[in-house]
């Protein structure tokens, strides 16, 4: 047995009862229990609005087989339970400390609660007594991080740790991060390595290793002069070791690392694709390289072993292969992919559409380890951001996918002395407008604004008074939509006061395009390009650096390619331009018009996962849309891999 059968075992989930479950921990998030509380289909409430509880209490109460209601309250507990409630549930409290008696709590409590079992059977495998904390943090460190530092003993075991760390994506808690840098730092052969800067800063990394790359190419060239100064001009990085080499090709494939011009290296060097060529052929080759990849990585890959990061990382290679091979496709070479990369699609998007169906309501109640899984996350995370001291600015481009950010990105580099630290986060189903950025400026899952859940009319007001709950002044707090079409003289009035601690910006200009586009996302995405141009988009980010604020870009959701299957007259369209969802308020209708519609259309449970009370969604399936029937448009609602994760990207200066 295990301990999560223990807590199980707590909540007797074959009867129709109510527990109050004081769980400060986060056990009940804890995939083994989630999934026990979901096949039993007890309903968790995991919120602080008391009137959320009541509609959701009495709606419980009114279904003819119930099972569990549990109300889960966190380690602040403030959410009020009214005593009728109270009166006929039964109160349990879970703590760690039933659990895990050898390790310090206060390492324990800095992972999520996926990661428990995985402790447990390091404690049970290795014995290792009862714990101090930093004990705790290294037994952590080793055993779940697979990081070793004593084993650490050359530069290639450091860059091949640091590679894997922020390439290959190991997020980790700061504390047990700042362990690491600690121990790495006693070792005397590492004395000239900035760990503070290396080790939590994905883009200071890159930043070095874009340095050394040239530094090597420089000394492989016949007659080179060996540098010693550090650490401008030392080169520390073993580029050409067997266990480096392995990343380099998917760095530069990627744009993490830039190829650099280089005269004299014979065409036969290892080093051939990290070298500027003609910019056609370079293109030609990072797409190959990444088509390449991605097929051997879905080849492998099953159901059982995804997790997020699996799609963060797919989400973002996939959107820079696809927004390349939309810019090079007359090229015959690359034209020659189209299948391939369709067929790619395709497979990814299948695979994920049956992931989230399994997994939407466990990344709900993810807790935030170092970045938010889901949107409704980003104003607590950027809360934390700004107890720290920082000055933040939510700028939302609306329609933006992983299609459309390498566009971006290669304008944000024009830019002097720019930080850029690049994840993702998952958007609200169905991804339009007006849900999924609500829930972005609040706070809260759509069930918390049900009466403008088709609108985005109160969508500043719910961002002031997140903030101004958190104690902000509303002068200190700043919100605008359409700031493409601002005058220079409004644009500087609302990023220039002073008093601004905390500012929310919507770029609206791509969900706008994309609705009126045609020839589908390479027509999207070259219109895309000539705007950020146009807006001189790297100049108002520079600003935006000036005044002192951290950047953080992201979407609402992102934009699918998509054939019409003919109009459905029934049901309501949620959003005007959601070409790839309808919401019904009658589920027997919304299921009736999904058996017409012959597998093109998937039923989305509402109010079972975040959604408000009479919210059944119908949505298009894989590369369908509600439209006339061959016509091909771009659009959202649905659940493709592109829609759903979205950028989530961090900007400041260099330090």
């Amino acid at each position: 047995m295990t301990w999560q059968d223990d807590v199980i075992q707590k909540v007797n989930l074959d009867g129709s009862f109510v527990y109050i479950v004081n769980d400060p921990d986060g056990l009940l998030f804890e995939p083994k229990i989630s999934a026990a509380l979901q096949t039993k289909n007890a309903i968790l409430f995991d919120d602080e609005d008391p009137l959320a509880l009541r509609l959701a209490y009495e709606a419980w109460r009114k279904l003819a087989r119930k099972n569990s209601f549990v109300i889960r309250l966190d380690q602040k507990g403030e959410l009020f339970i009214p005593y009728d409630i109270q009166a006929e549930s039964k109160q349990i409290d879970f703590h760690l400390s039933e659990f895990f008696q050898d390790i310090d709590l206060s390492a324990l409590r800095l992972l999520p609660a996926s990661l428990f079992q995985s402790v447990m059977d390091a404690i049970k495998l290795f014995t290792p007594g009862k714990l101090s904390q930093q004990s705790s943090l290294d037994f952590l460190l080793r055993h779940i991080y697979r990081i070793a530092p004593e084993t650490i003993q050359t530069n290639t075991d450091l860059v091949r740790l640091l590679i894997r760390k922020h390439y290959v994506g190991i997020e980790m808690p700061t504390q047990i991060e700042e362990r690491l840098i600690r121990l790495l730092s006693l070792s005397p052969k590492f004395k000239y390595w900035d760990f503070n800067a290396l080790i939590p800063n994905k883009s200071a990394f890159f930043d070095f290793l874009q340095q050394q790359w040239e530094m090597y190419l420089h000394s492989e060239l016949p007659n080179a002069i060996a540098s010693t100064a550090w650490p401008s001009e030392k080169l520390v990085v073993p580029f050409a070791d067997s266990d480096i080499r392995v990343f380099i090709d998917n760095l530069f494939a990627e744009g993490i690392i830039k190829p650099v011009k280089t005269d004299g290296l014979p065409a036969g060097h290892w080093a051939w694709f990290g070298i500027a060529k003609e910019p056609e052929i370079t293109e030609r080759e990072r797409i190959s390289l990444l088509l390449k990849n991605a097929k051997a990585c879905f080849e492998q890959c099953e159901l059982e072993s995804i997790n997020t990061e699996f799609w963060f990382e797919q989400s973002h290679s996939l959107g820079i292969m696809n927004a390349l091979f939309y810019e090079n496709k007359k090229q015959p070479p690359v034209a020659a992919l189209a299948e391939e990369i369709k067929k790619l699609n395709t497979t990814a998007d299948f695979l994920f559409q049956k992931w989230l169906r399994l997994n939407f309501i466990k990344l709900q109640t993810t807790p935030t380890v170092r970045y938010p899984a889901m949107l409704h996350k980003v104003p607590d995370w950027l809360s934390r951001r700004m107890d720290s001291g920082k000055k933040v600015c939510l700028l939302v481009l609306d329609g933006m996918g992983a299609r459309q950010w390498p566009l971006l990105r290669n304008h944000l580099q024009m830019c002097a002395n720019i930080s850029l630290e690049e994840h993702a986060c998952f958007a609200w189903v169905p991804t339009i407008t007006s849900i999924s950025r609500q829930a972005l400026f609040s706070g809260k899952r759509p069930f918390a604004f049900a009466d403008s859940l088709l609108t985005t009319s109160k969508e500043e007001q719910l961002w002031l008074d997140y903030w101004q709950e958190k104690g902000l002044a509303k002068r200190e707090i700043k919100y605008a939509k359409k700031i493409e079409s601002l005058s220079n003289d409004v644009w500087q009035d609302l990023i220039t006061p002073p008093s601004v601690k905390v500012a929310g910006l919507v770029i609206n200009f791509i969900d706008e395009q994309m609705h009126g586009i045609k020839n589908g996302m390479s027509a999207l995405n070259m219109v895309v390009d000539g705007w950020l141009t146009d807006w001189h988009f790297n100049e108002r980010i520079a600003e935006l650096l000036d005044k002192g604020f951290e950047i953080i870009i992201t979407s609402d959701h992102g934009s699918q390619e998509a054939t019409g299957i003919g109009y459905i007259n029934e049901g309501v369209k949620a959003d005007t331009r959601g070409e790839r969802v309808r919401i019904y308020h009658d589920p027997a209708l919304r299921d009736s018009t999904a058996q017409a519609c012959h597998g093109s259309v998937i039923t989305w449970p509402g109010p079972e996962l975040g959604l408000p009370k009479a919210t059944y969604p119908l949505l298009a399936n894989a590369n369908s849309a509600f439209k006339s029937k061959g016509d091909v448009i771009v659009g959202h609602g649905g659940i493709s891999l592109h829609e759903v994760v979205v950028p989530f990207v961090i900007v400041n200066r260099k330090q």
